[in-house]
């Protein structure tokens, strides 16, 4: 695992003297602070020692709305821009699709990965892609937990079987993207929790992109609320829903959640609801290979596809239309 730290000499301290007083005495960041802090740990200012103390300190307290964005500030302020990286070219690539097409990137985070159900994340890709959006999903390269990834799944996808008449989806590991984001989140594997890195890669955009759409999930509801002051805040463009599998998918027969973000606002496009009652799993084998010939073929024939997916595509062209229509 790469070291996220290689030299100190930022001090931590005036900072876990105000979030490290545990639970009830701690107190939150401002947003200039929390930019300065991790600021300082993406350019490997900060001790091992130091770094650990600040990613507990943050887990036990729960992090502000002021301290997401702060660290945000940070990571677009040192996003890695060298035009001769291979990333770099990729990301620029999209942005030029999307100037072709008139839609957005459609920027995916995937880091939970599959354990009871299928991941239907790159489902979710390709579909978008047949509606002409250039489409970014981005996560681990592989999960140490044992969850199935985005990533293996797109490894054994073959576009060119599917029909496509836009470019395919394209999946890029963190590591590619920005390795020092990749080390902070494989600190979950020292320290056992995962850290406040872990929620920014879900509410992250990268710099290259003129026209972006975030589409991103939440488990727990609470969660939604710290999102929309977050992206309300950022003025990110987004669909934001209560994930399946913690992935930013809907659930084939079940329509959650799904809200949508637009210059600074947020409106709510569907409500839960038991529209679908609750079927039998559409394909019992949940592993990686057996995921990319599901979403082949329901790529190929989307009429035997699951309603729910629809939905959410529906969702996302609302909040395309709604971020046109502010813009004029």
């Amino acid at each position: 695992m790469p070291n996220p730290v290689h030299t100190a000499q930022f001090s931590c301290a005036p900072f876990i003297k105000e979030i490290g007083r545990g639970k009830d005495g701690a107190r939150g960041l401002s947003r200039e602070q929390a930019m300065a802090l991790y600021s300082a740990i993406l350019r490997g200012e900060v001790s091992d020692f130091e770094l650990g103390a600040v990613l507990i300190a943050l887990r036990v307290k729960g992090e502000s709305h002021d301290e997401l964005i702060g660290f945000l500030d940070a990571i677009a302020s040192h996003w890695p821009a060298d035009e001769d990286l291979p990333h770099v070219q990729t990301l620029n690539a999209l942005n030029e699709q999307s100037s072709c097409s008139g839609k957005p990137v459609v920027v995916i985070p995937s880091y939970n990965g599959a354990r009871r159900k299928p991941n239907f994340t790159p489902l979710l890709a390709g579909l978008l892609a047949q509606r002409g959006y250039p489409v970014l999903v981005h996560g681990l390269e592989k999960d140490f937990t044992g969850r199935v990834s985005s990533a293996e799944v797109f490894s054994h996808l073959n576009w060119q079987a599917v029909d496509m008449p836009n470019p395919a989806p394209v999946y890029m590991p963190m590591a590619q993207i920005y390795p020092r984001i990749e080390a902070l989140l494989q600190t979950r594997k020292l320290l056992g929790v995962r850290s406040c890195t872990h929620t920014l890669v879900k509410l992250m955009v990268p710099s290259a992109f003129g026209n972006a759409m975030l589409v991103t999930s939440y488990t727990h509801p609470e969660f939604w609320n710290l999102q929309r002051e977050v992206l309300c805040a950022t003025g990110h463009t987004a669909l934001v829903l209560r994930g399946h599998e913690g992935e930013p998918v809907a659930a084939p027969y079940r329509s959650p959640r799904m809200d949508g973000v637009t210059a600074g606002k947020t409106w709510r496009i569907a409500e839960p609801e038991n529209l679908f009652t609750e079927q039998p799993d559409p394909h019992p084998d949940i592993d990686a290979e057996s995921t990319a010939r599901l979403i082949e073929m329901w790529l190929n024939n989307p009429q035997e596809m699951p309603h729910g997916f629809a939905r959410q595509l529906d969702a996302i062209d609302a909040v395309h239309q709604a971020a046109n229509h502010a813009a004029v």
